[in-house]
């Protein structure tokens, strides 16, 4: 049962201990569709809190066992008063088959999941922005360091599969001699799902050079990411980068525009004039 465990106020609350004092409050007093707000500091002292604890306890009497072990929390005479919360089985009279209490229960777990699920994504996402920069610096060894020994990389470029984090940092090797001294590298549209210790990322990614007119910056390229949590940290296990082609002249179709779902015509890359059966 859950218990709200409440510090009545005295006079060295007010003074500063605890909360600080109503003198630093407001009180709002509802009337039908009116609303008063006035400002502390309130005299009725014996009305006021000066702190409170919610607990999750077996029983009220455990938690008055508990009070009980507490130091006097204010130097005079003070009380502290105990207050169930209302649980989903004091409603069990107006539930009687209980669908609301399940609901409630896959509300909590949702909730619980979501929170757990936002804290990997900003770990995963913090991930992939430590290898953009690792990758505008050209420094491969800070690129490798969360793949999976035995990841795999489908890339755009030759070889289209490289097995192992030393193929991988080779294809990297072999191609970043080529790229102009100074780009950025940017993902967008990304998207992240997590289910327990496996992780699935998709986006688009594209480099920004100086020049602008260098050739690696002339496309976007597609991206998907599938991760492992090991020993506590994600992990590349898989990645795969691409570009669409038109099959009709196997020539690639380069992503100019994400925002544009663009298509070839198909027609005019075929030799025959028109889509082959």
């Amino acid at each position: 049962m859950r218990v709200m465990v409440v510090i009545k106020a005295t006079a060295s609350s007010e003074a500063g201990e605890g909360l600080k004092p109503s003198s630093e409050g407001v009180r709002v007093h509802f009337s039908g569709a009116n609303r008063d707000v006035t400002d502390g500091p309130f005299a009725e002292t014996k009305e006021l809190i000066a702190g409170f604890w919610l607990w999750d306890v077996q029983s009220l009497d455990e938690a008055v066992e508990w009070v009980k072990r507490c130091p006097n929390p204010m130097k005079e005479d003070t009380e502290i008063e105990i207050r169930p919360a209302y649980e989903m089985q004091d409603f069990a009279e107006n539930d009687p088959t209980g669908e609301i209490a399940a609901r409630e229960d896959d509300l909590r777990q949702s909730s619980a999941s979501s929170i757990e699920n936002s804290e990997d994504e900003r770990a995963i996402l913090d991930l992939m922005a430590k290898w953009r920069s690792a990758l505008e610096n050209k420094d491969v060894e800070s690129m490798m360091e969360d793949y999976q020994d035995d990841a795999v990389l489908f890339d755009a470029c030759p070889p289209y599969k490289a097995v192992g984090v030393q193929a991988i940092k080779k294809t990297w090797e072999a191609c970043l001699p080529y790229f102009p001294d100074e780009f950025k590298s940017e993902h967008r549209d990304l998207q992240v799902q997590v289910d327990g210790d496996v992780a699935f990322v998709y986006g688009i990614h594209h480099f920004v050079p100086t020049p602008s007119d260098h050739p690696c910056g002339q496309t976007w390229m597609r991206i998907s990411i599938g991760l492992k949590r090991i020993e506590g940290d994600w992990r590349v296990a898989h990645e795969h980068c691409s570009l669409p082609f038109n099959p009709m002249n196997n020539q690639a179709w380069y992503i100019t525009d994400p925002s544009k779902l663009e298509m070839p015509d198909y027609s005019a890359g075929s030799s025959e004039g028109g889509l082959q059966q």
